[in-house]
């Protein structure tokens, strides 16, 4: 559903972020010229007026947490799908030393560059003492990387002088997670690696993209909207639903939808039936895959009435673009939305 001017135009986006260096020295800010060190070049000098740079991102409970960075990370190790195609699509697959926990089919336009990573595991966590001997000075990942049952505690790391960020729509206690978290993430990405040339210029991209899609809807009125019900997965006679906290909901808003979703988890087809939306939301997890849960709501015949089944207006969306927001959420708000008002 994406059309061909679409992925010209971000091909062409993304050939000028790679054209740009990821970090703009390589000397830490406090190194000095020694006998044998070159005096510093003009980039060197850039990234020591850049450093120390802080961020601010949050611990495991959702409390925020300043991270302090005196020099550009070198040793990387990016848990989760989402979160590491966008630093790889940000030039910064050298500074990766390990990633896990890929849950969608890669996105095409980094998909190679994606899948050279190393994987410490595939739909999983690392151990705590696997990412120890790997010596990275940043983690990077989700709010659950962070459980007691998988790397612990953000603030032991940091006692460890390892940085830690994590993506803001993986925080609990942060409210609805929406489309603006996913940019001050980029956003961040862009101080932490001294390349906000490169970020300004993507989120620029983005915000435009999202102003086209956002004019073309902004005089239909609310109740005149499409309706949209979002499906995970199917399990006997129940479907799992996602909440209104979701980042689907504002996914489905931006596109010009008024989104059905209320509460988070498996609920009767006879919900389903009594929301009859006029599209579905389906998403699609490498272990759950979409056409499955498609197939499997043609076939009910309990379900023939509904409009969105009636009509097979199901519109696809990665476990990776609808959790966390990724670099295909945009291209997902703009595809839904050509299917909801073509």
């Amino acid at each position: 559903m994406k059309t061909t001017s679409r992925l010209l135009g971000l091909c062409l986006s993304l050939s000028m972020l790679f054209a740009l260096p990821a970090c703009s020295g390589g000397q830490s800010a406090s190194s000095a010229p020694s006998e044998t060190t070159p005096a510093p070049t003009e980039s060197s000098a850039a990234e020591e007026s850049h450093y120390p740079v802080t961020v601010t991102t949050y611990n495991q409970n959702g409390e925020e947490a300043e991270q302090t960075f005196t020099k550009c990370p070198e040793r990387v190790v990016s848990i989760s799908q989402a979160n590491t195609e966008m630093l790889v699509s940000l030039g910064l697959s050298d500074l990766i030393v390990a990633t896990a926990h890929r849950t969608s089919t890669p996105w095409p336009e980094t998909a190679a560059e994606y899948e050279s990573l190393n994987f410490l595991a595939m739909d999983d966590y690392p151990s705590k003492e696997v990412v120890l001997s790997l010596e990275p000075d940043l983690i990077v990942g989700w709010g659950s990387l962070f459980a007691d049952d998988a790397l612990g505690a953000t603030s032991d790391w940091n006692d460890r002088g390892i940085n830690t960020y994590l993506m803001k729509n993986t925080v609990s206690g942060l409210g609805k997670r929406n489309f603006e978290f996913l940019i001050q993430d980029i956003e961040n990405f862009g101080k932490i690696f001294d390349i906000e040339e490169k970020t300004d210029a993507l989120v620029a991209d983005i915000r435009s993209r999202l102003a086209a899609v956002e004019a073309r809807t902004a005089d239909i009125p609310e109740d005149e909207r499409p309706t949209v019900l979002t499906v995970q997965m199917l399990k006997d006679n129940e479907w799992f639903a996602r909440a209104d906290t979701d980042l689907t909901a504002n996914i489905i808003e931006l596109a010009g939808g008024k989104c059905l979703d209320e509460e988070y988890g498996y609920a009767s087809m006879e919900v389903l039936i009594d929301k009859n939306p006029d599209a579905i939301l389906v998403i699609d997890r490498e272990t759950k895959p979409a056409a499955d849960t498609i197939q499997g709501l043609l076939d009910n015949p309990a379900l023939q009435e509904v409009t969105a089944i009636k009509n097979q207006n199901f519109y696809t969306i990665t476990h990776v673009s609808f959790y966390c927001g990724s670099m295909q959420t945009i291209e997902d708000i703009e595809g839904l939305s050509e299917m909801l008002h073509k």
